[in-house]
């Protein structure tokens, strides 16, 4: 049976992403998939040259999740669940790892779920142009924690293919009602988007809603997928334009972060669909504890 209890280690990740990241990025929209995950041979077998890895217990005021990299190596504490997670899930920024990118697991043991690790890594003088270029979806910090996994936790793994839930972010049959930036104004002090944009938030910490400037279809979506448990929003609008729009959140009678229809997308002339995409299941064959140095 596919261990889904994601919720408690979403709020870990969530609260970390607030110290380690943007407030959005723009959704990868590709398949999960090996092929997906991997930039070629070369980045699929990037190392730390220098590792160290201890095992700790958790303390009241410690931040618990997957950091990103440092201008010269990876510097974190998180569970064991969360670093397999990151490792082998879809490429992302760390800061945007939530439930439904958590790589379902079969045949794990049980104390991944409960052990955390203090990371602190340095990659060669040799890998450190590469290592500061890499894209904003860390393909290189996805890849050297995979080595270190297999090496220091003898990480043996399969995968299984899976359709997964997705809701798909699209145009209603009336058509898009969004209008284009106002030319030449200034963006206002707010959540930075990856495409550039701004969102502001309604209400304390954006609980009544969001205001987009010079924003996408992709940026909705990503700030969209901060409340879905059950799985990611893709934008299949076809859109490619800048927009400003505001979206508000619906009050409904279902939980925050399980109701699919909490954003009011019909003034906009969108809507969610479910749907469903390729992300294979994570089948560990061997994992051990790993020495403390």
């Amino acid at each position: 049976m596919v261990r889904t209890s994601f919720l408690s280690l979403a709020i870990s990740l969530l609260a970390l992403a607030t110290v380690t990241g943007p407030a959005a990025a723009q959704s990868s929209q590709a398949d999960h998939s090996t092929k997906a995950r991997s930039s070629g041979e070369a980045a699929n077998e990037f190392k730390f040259e220098v590792l160290s890895l201890k095992p700790v217990k958790r303390t009241p005021d410690m931040q618990v999740g997957i950091a990103g990299p440092t201008p010269n190596g990876f510097r974190t504490t998180a569970f064991m669940q969360q670093l397999l997670a990151f490792a082998y899930g879809l490429p992302a920024p760390a800061w945007k790892v939530q439930v439904w990118q958590i790589t379902e697991m079969r045949n794990e043991p049980g104390w991944v779920h409960q052990e955390i690790y203090a990371i602190d890594a340095r990659v060669s003088q040799a890998d450190l142009k590469a290592w500061q270029s890499q894209s904003k979806n860390h393909e290189l910090l996805h890849a050297a924690l995979r080595s270190a996994l297999r090496d220091r936790f003898k990480l043996a793994s399969h995968e299984e293919p899976a359709q997964r839930t997705i809701f798909a972010l699209v145009v209603a049959k009336r058509g898009p009602r969004l209008k284009p930036p106002t030319p030449d104004a200034n963006l206002p002090v707010g959540a930075p988007q990856e495409s550039g944009g701004v969102a502001t938030g309604i209400g304390p910490r954006g609980d009544d809603g969001w205001k987009f400037y010079a924003a996408t279809m992709h940026d909705l979506a990503d700030r969209m997928l901060q409340m879905f448990w059950d799985g990611p929003v893709r934008d299949q609008t076809g859109l490619t334009g800048r927009y400003d729009f505001t979206v508000r959140i619906v009050p409904t009678d279902e939980p925050r972060g399980y109701a699919y229809d909490a954003y009011a997308l019909s003034d906009l002339g969108l809507e969610l669909k479910r749907s469903t995409e390729n992300r294979p299941i994570l089948v560990i064959d061997h994992l051990e504890k790993p020495t403390p140095n």
